[in-house]
């Protein structure tokens, strides 16, 4: 099998990776215009794997998190004495685009010097509610998989704007050193419950799914940016979220084929560099009870390298989460039992004695030959290709002073609030209320994102607490009732696990306002209003991030046109492609 970085057939790929990750081309000689004594020279990696110890070994396989936006004895220490293979950033180690690129150049530098291979450096930044990266610490927040799958109802464009957000994105990353994004996910969301992907998906139409997530993929790693799509084999139908605990898919195999799979399949073809594993058992595919995909030979080994043929990278999610805790999994053992099933990458999250008692374990178990010391190296040989053909093995320093030019560029948000606005989705405006006159003063009641939204649009701010008791409620009321002829914008944030917020929707609605419903995350949100009514105007909005709240101000007063569409199918009461795609009276 070869490998993916060698077989681009994305053409915005081809170029820059053969001229910035490889470091010959190949021959392109028949192999048997070949002297017969002739010797392939050993690569880097191979040259980098010879004089690791078991120790190193392991060690590379680790991307761990830490505290703080400065490096401090504990992380010097796993990269020196350990040599880790790579670092995760969360927010906690974000605080401006100069101190991350600061940041970036002493960790590399520490490796090296150490007689390390350069390191991953891997971030979660999705867009939308997934993003580490944000305007309020000098970046570009971008809208998340469901609202850039809004932005058109024909996905080739739909694919061109995901394309053009993951490459601006990807801009941003390099420009502070972070050379890996666990994203896109490629979990198709038709579950209306699902508790933890949502808006993280691009659809519930696993065709788009794949095509969007294809489109990011190439946007990333056009840049240079490796890409991750996870959760597989998919987390899309679940109704557990399994940092709490184990979610279960029960579909027959039939169904994945059809559903689940699709979005990675395509990405296995599209090159993309790596999968990250779901924490949710498949009893169709290994019927060991309790056991998770991410611990699963026949999940990583079985299904995904063999009968996908994926040759990239996996990596577990983190193996901290309660999916695993819960199944009896601490994260050490969760770790060693990850390789054995195929795993290449152990994402940890903060905790050096933890990783310390990782690696331990691991090289106990190497040792003692409960792992094949063939998986230890099968799976170093992979992170370190990886590394070789994406330029990581000695990566050259970058310049703060840029970083903060690239990083928030006019460009950059020009582009953000471009596809914020039009992922806006009217899907119901009965009475014309919309967009609301200059001369209107409306009243907006929600949670912490209402008072934003009510600067930006120039209304009246009634906040309540994201799960509302009787007297929120009563407060609310009041304050509606001492606008009398206001109309009143109810913003639905978390409702779904908030019942008292649709229950606010139907108090305002019978005082005989007009009520215009915005879905502030999950277009989900709005099914329980489906029947009973309550809201003359109904809008979808798939995030609160910056853009997202400009782009709902732009539309509520008329600046923009609501031209999103749903990407997803929301059931008894919009199909898949649902919205006005500008204002009713229009």
């Amino acid at each position: 099998m070869s490998h993916p970085v060698m077989r681009w057939s994305v053409p915005i790929l081809s170029g820059l990776f053969f001229l910035t990750a490889c470091t010959e081309p190949a021959s392109t000689a028949p192999a048997s215009e070949a002297a017969p004594s002739a010797r392939v020279a050993p690569s880097a990696a191979d040259a980098w794997f010879a004089r690791l110890t078991l120790e190193q070994k392991v060690a590379q396989l680790m991307v761990i998190g830490f505290d703080g936006t400065t490096l401090d004895a504990g992380l010097r220490e796993m990269l020196e004495k350990y040599q880790v293979g790579g670092v995760i950033y969360f927010a906690r180690n974000v605080d401006s685009p100069a101190q991350v690129a600061r940041l970036s150049n002493e960790l590399q530098a520490i490796a090296q010097k150490s007689g390390a291979p350069g390191l991953i450096v891997a971030i979660d930044q999705e867009g939308g509610r997934v993003a580490r990266l944000t305007v309020a610490r000098g970046f570009t927040e971008f809208p998340g998989a469901m609202a850039l799958g809004a932005t058109d109802r024909d996905a080739a464009r739909a694919a061109e704007n995901v394309r053009q957000a993951g490459r601006a994105m990807a801009a941003e990353m390099r420009a502070v050193g972070i050379n890996t994004d666990f994203a896109p996910d490629l979990d198709v969301n038709n579950n209306p419950a699902n508790p933890v992907i949502g808006i993280r998906s691009f659809s519930s139409d696993p065709a788009r799914v794949a095509r969007l997530g294809i489109a990011f993929v190439e946007g990333l790693q056009g840049a240079g940016v490796l890409a991750f799509g996870k959760h597989f084999p998919g987390h899309g139908d679940t109704g557990t979220d399994s940092h709490v605990d184990l979610p279960i898919v029960n579909h027959p195999r039939a169904r994945l084929d059809t559903v689940e799979f699709v979005p990675f399949k395509a990405a296995i073809v599209a090159n993309i560099a790596g999968i990250m594993s779901a924490h949710v058992s498949f009893p169709t595919i290994d019927p060991t009870a309790g056991l998770p995909g991410t611990l699963s030979t026949k999940v990583l080994s079985g299904l995904l390298r063999d009968e996908l043929h994926f040759d990239g990278l996996v990596v577990t999610d983190s193996l901290e989460m309660g999916a695993l805790g819960r199944s009896g999994f601490p994260a050490p053992r969760a770790a060693a039992r990850a390789l054995q099933a195929g795993a290449d990458l152990l994402l940890f999250n903060s905790g050096y004695q933890l990783h310390q008692s990782a690696i331990a374990q691991i090289v106990a178990e190497v040792r003692t030959g409960a792992i094949p010391a063939a998986r230890l190296d099968e799976a170093v040989r992979r992170v370190l290709r990886a590394k070789e053909r994406f330029g990581l093995l000695q990566p050259m320093p970058i310049d703060p002073a840029q970083a903060v030019e690239i990083c928030s560029s006019p460009d950059h948000r020009a582009l953000a609030a471009k596809l914020a606005a039009a992922s806006i989705t009217l899907l119901r405006d009965d009475t014309a209320v919309l967009p609301l006159p200059k001369s209107v003063t409306p009243v907006i009641v929600g949670g912490a994102s209402s008072a934003k939204l009510a600067e930006l649009v120039g209304g009246v701010g009634v906040r309540i607490a994201e799960n509302p008791t009787e007297r929120d409620l009563a407060s609310a009321l009041a304050g509606v009732r001492a606008h009398p002829r206001a109309p009143v914008i109810v913003v639905l944030a978390g409702a779904s696990n908030a019942a008292r917020q649709f229950e606010l929707v139907q108090k305002v609605g019978a005082i005989g306002v007009s009520v215009v419903l915005i879905a502030l995350r999950e277009p989900y949100e709005l099914l329980p209003l489906t029947q009973t009514g309550g809201a003359q105007a109904m809008l979808a909005a798939y995030g609160a991030n910056p853009p997202a709240l400009q782009a709902i101000a732009d539309v509520v007063r008329g600046v923009a046109k609501p031209a999103g569409h749903l990407p997803v199918e929301l059931p008894g009461m919009a199909p898949l492609g649902a919205g006005l795609g500008d204002f009713a009276h229009r």
